[in-house]
């Protein structure tokens, strides 16, 4: 009796595994009823129906190529409808849903038919906050603006200084013309008036000479005037 024992185990599991087996082999699939055609990861919930057994464990899978798959569970209610609404970070691309009903650790039916959705991002995470392409755009041209203000605004600064800088200039350059006039036609005179008080008279050319001599002065003087206010002008 002892030695049938163990026979009587094995059979026994047999048995349990292959009416598992047939059991999960002829468990329906659910059916997805409802799935979106195109989801917003940043702005909207993933809104997924169906049916299945009553009271049930019901696993979702989403797969896209090149990514890793997202798998979700949930239950059925007593009429076998089930619900997957959740915020998930999907990545860009075309996304394939299936469902599948889990009837033990390790059984379940065969997955359902596909449904296909298109995930479109439409900004971008940043330490948790959701920031739109839009409102990035709008921040660059706005960034942009003030740039290209500030650089207008500094080059003006700049202008600005070095024209004040070479006025500044023109102006002492136009002193010392001016009073290096002065002294040469103080000179000049000084030197005549000592050969005049010496009792040397000029002689006719010597004083047409002389006169000559000043005219070329106050024309040299008014003529540097001229051109250092027409710089001033164009500054």
């Amino acid at each position: 009796m002892k030695r049938f024992f163990p026979i009587f185990i094995s059979f026994s599991l047999l048995l349990l595994f292959v009416g598992t087996l047939i059991a999960a082999v002829h468990l329906p699939a659910p059916t997805i009823n409802i799935s979106p055609d195109v989801y917003y990861p940043l702005d909207e919930i993933l809104y997924i129906e169906g049916v299945s057994r009553p009271n049930s464990a019901v696993q979702i899978q989403l797969t896209k190529q090149g990514a890793r798959p997202v798998r979700f569970t949930v239950r059925s209610d007593v009429n076998g409808e089930w619900v997957l609404a959740e915020r998930v970070p999907l990545t860009a691309g075309d996304w394939e849903v299936r469902a599948r009903l889990l009837h033990t650790k390790d059984s379940a039916s065969a997955w359902s038919n596909p449904r296909v959705f298109k995930a479109i991002v439409s900004g971008v995470t940043i330490g948790g906050i959701n920031i739109k392409f839009a409102f990035l755009s709008f921040l660059l041209v706005v960034l942009l603006t003030l740039g290209i203000a500030t650089f207008w605004y500094f080059s003006w600064k700049v202008k600005r200084l070095n024209a004040r800088l070479l006025t500044k200039e023109i102006r002492e350059a136009k002193d010392s013309v001016r009073e290096g006039l002065r002294e040469l036609r103080r000179d000049l005179l000084d030197e005549l008036g000592i050969l005049e008080s010496s009792g040397k008279k000029l002689s006719a050319d010597e004083r047409v000479r002389k006169e000559h001599i000043l005219r070329e002065i106050d024309t040299l003087g008014r003529n540097m005037e001229k051109e250092i206010q027409d710089i001033e002008e164009k500054l």
